[in-house]
């Protein structure tokens, strides 16, 4: 059984040209990811669990908060929806000071009181992880999705590989934390090879101790540079959002719409379908996906490589656009969005990786190689 790593955001485009003689007898393969985020990712690749299974696609589910002093405040506060800047502010002031963690996010207080926050990442902390099969023969290094520094759990996992033990799952947030920061070209590059040089020589060291062993890196999706914001004008041509015509849930590329009236779902779906910068999913690429049920959307629709939402539910920042610009994930996948598609990657190998994988054939993949089996 192998050094296994999974690396959020390492991009198959990056891999493939800075990459592809990092090592010898290494494999590389391109996998294009699922729809959704790393909350939702990384439990279809490791667990094989997906939304319609676990009730959640993205981080808000819409299901009643039960917590009173949530619903209070949103109601009292709902006058504060009128003024973008002060429903803004005072969302930040709740978060960070009053609840000191993200209860409210960008979620207008007419409608807190209908959504949760439920997204639970497989790799936050042991007591999640642990609970799954595939990772009980393994000791497992986590960087705990940024509760803990990369130096910090590269020490831990050169400690263990030390140690002789040969079964060893590392996790890693370096190209993830970097590439929201950064946008793809040559300063990107030279950041993370910085990252990258540290991990190849954890690796060598492991394949000095174990040298009959394969080494299996899997990230989840690339990181694509963000080039537009974009508003989709809803409320100027379908009229004011509420409960008794429309909701439209939106993050960052993800937006989920709920209508009350058949006519006005119809009205709004023949729009979606109009808009070039995202997809419309059709009722059988939900099932495909594995995000049918209606309890994420009437309508799912998702925005194509480069593009965000102006606005959106997940979070707002007031924070002027970075020199290096910024990089994000989530986008509508397919073969033209090349910086979305994630790196697998198998070093000393004993099976041939395919020329293309998706989810449902990178998890069998893994589970292989994991479970020391071969395809």
């Amino acid at each position: 059984m192998p050094l296994s790593l999974f690396c959020d955001a390492l991009p198959y485009s990056e891999m493939s040209v800075q990459y592809k003689d990092w090592f010898d007898k290494l494999q590389l393969a391109p996998l294009m990811p699922n729809i959704a985020y790393s909350s939702s990712l990384h439990w279809q690749l490791y667990c094989n669990k997906y939304p319609d299974e676990r009730g959640i696609l993205v981080d808000w589910v819409r299901e009643s908060e039960k917590n009173k002093a949530v619903r209070i405040l949103s109601t009292i506060l709902r006058p504060l929806d009128v003024n973008e800047t002060l429903g803004w502010f005072s969302r930040k002031v709740l978060d960070r000071i009053v609840f000191r963690r993200n209860m409210f996010a960008n979620v207008p207080y007419q409608f807190r009181k209908d959504f949760t926050e439920k997204a639970r990442y497989l790799f936050w902390d042991y007591s999640t992880y642990s609970q799954e099969e595939l990772f009980k023969k393994y000791t497992v290094v986590s960087q705990d999705e940024g509760h803990l520094s990369f130096e910090t759990t590269m020490d831990q996992l050169n400690r263990t590989i030390e140690k002789g033990d040969i079964n060893i799952f590392g996790v890693l947030g370096f190209a993830d934390s970097m590439g929201h920061q950064c946008r793809r070209g040559e300063e990107y590059s030279r950041k993370l090879k910085r990252y990258m040089e540290v991990l190849k020589k954890s690796i060598t060291r492991y394949m000095i101790l174990h040298p009959h062993e394969p080494v299996l890196i899997v990230s989840d999706h690339g990181m694509s540079t963000i080039n537009n914001s974009v508003d989709l004008h809803l409320e100027q041509r379908f009229g004011k959002q509420s409960k008794k015509t429309y909701i439209a849930y939106s993050d960052s590329a993800i937006m989920c719409v709920w209508a009350e009236r058949k006519d006005l779902l119809a009205d709004i779906e023949a729009y979606l379908k109009t808009i070039e910068f995202g997809h419309l999913l059709t009722d059988e690429e939900r099932r495909y996906y594995c995000a049918s049920d209606r309890k994420f959307g009437d309508l799912l629709f998702i925005l194509r490589e480069g593009n965000v939402f102006a606005t959106n539910w997940f979070g707002k920042s007031r924070r002027k656009q970075q020199t290096d610009g910024a990089g994000m994930h989530g986008f509508w996948p397919e073969n033209t969005a090349k910086d979305q598609i994630a790196s697998i990657v198998l070093i000393n190998g004993k099976i041939k990786l395919k020329n293309y994988y998706d989810y449902h054939s990178a998890y069998h993949m893994i589970y292989s190689i994991m479970c020391g089996e071969t395809e």
